[in-house]
């Protein structure tokens, strides 16, 4: 009989990541893991890229190392530079953190880790595997906003965005990937709908130059809220849980402030708590 799969779905966010961190290092710490997928959007392909490292000490360090770092600045929209400077974040980060990504490998043992990437001309999701070659590249890549992001995010040689313009959830693809148990870590309530904001009119201005991809982000909220139905209405031989905050997270997408990001780092945690303990009762 086949093994039924299991993946585990970070959704990005940002600074609010710091939610999903206080969960994966949870998990870590009372060594759950019984996944064959991970799918990470966003800032949810580096949280991934820690849980299968398995290090813990210093999650929370990254977060406000982002956060007091000089990579967040709005008076760049005014210059032609990088809003949000993630290329210098990453490569920073590498070299403060040192990840030892031997040990990616080893905790992968053929399961499949997978940042979620949109081409800028066919709007369009990848699926980029861990197994690919320049694997930094695909997590920054994975989080490069219109707009916030100016510098070019290439991957052979055509343009990417972030992943969660097209698959901002991808429950569908690991499904799809034969994952009949999913678990989603949420970085916005369980009850929460998406809708249109400023900055999708304001990055579909600004992408004239695609066309496709500004239909993408004018139809983001579209996009989103037909993953949340998959979510409620499962195909019947799928399970799918979302780990969600509670209520909406203090922190905000560019959030510097360490005692919101602290807080809603152990409010992860106490997420985790209760999801592990209520299967420990089963």
């Amino acid at each position: 009989m086949e093994k039924k799969k299991k993946a585990l779905i970070v959704e990005g966010g940002g600074q609010r990541g710091v939610f999903s961190f206080g969960i994966t290092d949870t998990f870590i710490k009372k060594n759950y893991d019984p996944f064959d997928i991970y799918i990470g959007v966003s800032n949810g392909v580096a949280v991934l890229y820690w849980y299968l490292i398995r290090e813990t000490e210093n999650n929370l360090d990254k977060m406000l190392y982002a956060a007091s770092g000089d990579y967040f600045s709005y008076k760049n929209i005014f210059n032609g530079k990088d809003i949000f400077n993630i290329h210098k974040m990453y490569k920073d980060g590498e070299k403060i953190f040192k990840p030892d990504v031997e040990k990616i490998k080893n905790n992968l043992n053929k399961k499949k880790y997978i940042s979620v990437v949109t081409d800028a001309t066919e709007a369009n999701a990848e699926y980029y595997s861990f197994e690919d070659k320049e694997w930094m590249q695909k997590m920054i890549a994975s989080g490069t906003l219109p707009i916030l992001v100016r510098t070019p995010s290439l991957i052979n040689g055509r343009r990417k965005f972030d992943g969660g313009i097209t698959d901002p959830l991808p429950v569908e693809k690991a499904y799809e990937m034969g994952a009949k148990k999913i678990i989603v870590i949420r970085t916005y309530e369980k009850e929460f709908r998406r809708k249109l904001k400023i900055e999708n009119y304001i990055g579909a201005l600004l992408s004239q130059g695609y066309p496709k991809l500004r239909r993408a982000l004018l139809n983001h909220d579209k996009t989103y809220n037909k993953a949340l139905d998959f979510i409620n209405n499962p195909p019947k031989d799928c399970e799918i849980v979302q780990l969600c905050p509670p209520e909406k997270l203090k922190t905000k997408r560019d959030s510097k402030n360490i005692e919101l990001l602290k807080g809603d780092y152990e409010e992860g945690k106490k997420v985790a708590e209760k999801y592990l303990k209520g299967l420990a009762k089963l």
